[in-house]
């Protein structure tokens, strides 16, 4: 157990080294590869200085996505997702080079290069990733906690490190003054939990001086300024790590933003990946790559629908109608028309059997084809193709009023499909669920986690629920 406490910064020193070495050799593999021997052996100055910028560009992506969060704390998901961002990333800059035309950067190399260094960097991660996991679960490379407050928040923090084994953090011990969590103290549980208290704070420094914690974790409530004040002082007096669980995290998601302001540091409610210029780019260039490929591909079928819609009942083929956008912008959205033409249109939403809807109109609602025209809004840039779906205006109005955070929902673009949707919350179904769907997939964007989506809208069960 202590090998890898002792030997830890070795290993982050020697996996930084593996990933230069990593991009290194994949360049030389790429260029073998890409040329002939004669070709191999000439290297210009100004391939040189492009390989050193390239170079360091893809190491600095790894080291700015893998690296400021520890391993042991960084779900499957995540790594996967850093992954095929590094592949984008790579892939972009590679072509990039060869549009400009800096040898020698052609099309095989830039292949090679991604492919390579990709399919070493993927199952090494992951391989490391289950490696570990598999060894804290049975005690080994633990991490000692000494958790300072008894109550509803220490308890609760308890919990969760007890029910996450792969995490390999042990509470070795708690402090408290008597803030115990009555609703809670008969429980077998909480019992363990108690057994573990081995004092109040004064004896924090005594302790820390007899045993070995690797950080101190409080949890007392926030009015007790001047306590939690002492107690930092002495954890950084004998040199232990301290963290501080506010008790107000209840409002605050699960991945808040920090940043600071002339040296004052601010915590915000909710962090969104999308707001990042990167994120938002690499999801807009998909959007409109494959918007404007549908378009293309599907311009056969959506002529044969306009004309369908057109002899089946009077009225226009689409139906255009404002709903509310990202930062709350109206917008204009296009669909198939599905009902006769009628004055309700914008107030009374679509129900089971609702005698509006034509019998084409039926058949498109229930096959989402009704949805196609919403590509157009897409390569527009008024929605994306995941995000959560755009309500009219007047259901903005009344569930403003009605659910909380709901207007949180416009904090990105409205989507052709979404969360919510392959989960089975969507036409009239519960507008509190599909809230909390919505949100969840707000705070938590990642690319993979789009294709999932749009892999589940079109093959998953769930996903035509209340199609009406």
């Amino acid at each position: 157990m202590d090998f890898f406490k002792k030997y830890n910064h070795h290993f982050q020193i020697f996996f930084v080294l593996f990933d230069a070495f990593v991009l290194v050799a994949g360049y030389i593999a790429a260029r073998y590869f890409s040329f002939t021997n004669e070709e191999f052996y000439q290297v210009k100055s100004i391939e040189i200085l492009t390989f050193i910028i390239l170079m360091t560009m893809f190491f600095l992506f790894l080291e700015r996505t893998e690296y400021p969060q520890k391993f042991r704390l960084r779900s499957k998901r995540k790594i996967i997702s850093t992954m095929i961002m590094y592949g984008y990333f790579t892939i972009s800059s590679l072509c990039l080079c060869q549009i400009v035309g800096l040898y020698p950067y052609n099309k095989d190399f830039c292949w090679i290069f991604t492919g390579v260094t990709f399919c070493v960097f993927m199952p090494e991660r992951m391989i490391l990733k289950l490696l570990f996991d598999w060894l804290r679960k049975r005690g080994i490379n633990n991490k000692k906690y000494l958790l300072i407050g008894a109550g509803k928040q220490g308890f609760d923090f308890y919990k969760m490190i007890i029910h996450s084994p792969a995490l390999g953090i042990q509470i070795a011990g708690i402090l408290d003054d008597g803030d115990l969590d009555d609703e809670a103290e008969h429980s077998d549980e909480y019992k363990k939990f108690a057994d573990k208290i081995a004092g109040n704070t004064s004896e924090l420094e005594k302790l820390l001086e007899v045993k070995d914690f690797d950080n101190v974790i409080i949890t007392l409530p926030m009015t007790q300024k001047d306590k939690i004040t002492k107690i930092t002082n002495i954890c950084e007096k004998c040199g232990i790590h301290v963290e501080l669980i506010p008790n107000y995290y209840q409002i605050v998601s699960r991945h808040p933003s920090i940043r600071e302001i002339n040296g004052v540091p601010l915590i915000g409610i909710r962090n969104v990946p999308l707001e990042g210029m990167f994120n938002r780019m690499f999801k807009r260039l998909f959007d409109v790559f494959f918007s404007f490929l549908g378009i293309i591909i599907l311009s056969p079928v959506l002529l044969i629908i306009a004309i369908v819609v057109k002899i089946s009942s009077p009225g226009p083929v689409l139906f255009v109608q404002k709903r509310t956008g990202l930062k709350n912008r109206e917008f204009d959205i296009y669909k198939f028309r599905t009902m006769v033409v009628n004055n309700m249109s914008d107030t009374l939403q679509s129900c089971e059997n609702d005698p509006r809807k034509t019998k084409v109109g039926n058949f498109l609602r229930k096959t989402n084809l009704d949805e196609l025209p919403q590509l157009f809004n897409i390569l527009r840039g008024e929605m994306s193709f995941v995000g959560p779906r755009p309500h009219m205006i007047k259901h903005t109005e009344e569930f403003y009023q009605k659910y909380d955070k709901y207007m949180v929902r416009h904090w990105v673009k409205p989507g052709l499909t979404g969360w919510a949707q392959v989960n089975g919350w969507r036409g009239d179904s519960d507008i509190e669920m599909r809230v909390k769907f919505d949100i969840e997939y707000i705070e938590n964007w990642t690319f993979l986690w789009d294709i999932k989506i749009i892999f589940l809208t079109l093959f998953g069960k769930k996903a035509r629920n209340h199609a009406y």
